[in-house]
């Protein structure tokens, strides 16, 4: 199970690209609302969240999913965040983030000493981390994306580090994506 954390202000495609990718591949997935039950993204679209963060069981977590964009700000001071990265830690499943929200894991010093990318408006949030010059960046079971350009091709890696090579290129070949 993917859980992937809504916050009010999240950057629409880097919400929707990855959770199409990994949903093109069947891996199931449940949004929880961190901000409320109906979210709206930074473009002002709706969606609703699938269980609150009281509903919230990791026993079946493979991977946790912070989208970004100006939304970022609300995982800070969230327990419900706190309690899942420190249960994927503890656990070494996936967290995968884009964009600002790689600044959250920094704060809690899941990157340290780790590669990982981010926005560069957020660089220098990121103490503790080695920042790379690419889209997406996967060091050991924490997986980042600089920004909105990198969406499909973090969900196309989170595909692949979930159910293989094989999944991910089928998913790949039936988008029709080249990069």
């Amino acid at each position: 199970m993917v859980y992937v954390f809504h916050v009010d202000g999240y950057e629409d495609t880097e919400m929707i690209a990855p959770l199409d990718m990994l949903s093109r591949a069947d891996i199931p997935i449940t949004r929880v609302g961190v901000t409320g039950k109906t979210i709206t993204s930074k473009m002002g679209f709706t969606i609703d969240a699938d269980i609150m963060p009281e509903q919230l069981d990791l026993s079946d977590c493979e991977m946790i999913f912070l989208p970004g964009g100006p939304g970022t700000k609300n995982y800070f001071d969230k327990p419900v965040i706190d309690e899942a990265i420190t249960y994927c830690v503890e656990h070494h499943c996936y967290i995968a983030a884009i964009c600002a929200a790689p600044s959250v894991l920094a704060a809690k010093g899941v990157l340290d000493g780790k590669k990982a990318v981010c926005h560069f408006s957020v660089n220098d949030k990121m103490a503790g981390a080695q920042l790379q010059d690419s889209l997406v960046c996967v060091d050991d079971n924490i997986i980042t994306g600089c920004g909105a350009a990198a969406s499909i091709e973090l969900g196309l890696t989170m595909v692949e580090l979930l159910r293989g090579k094989d999944a991910a290129d089928k998913v790949r070949h039936g988008i029709e994506y080249r990069g």
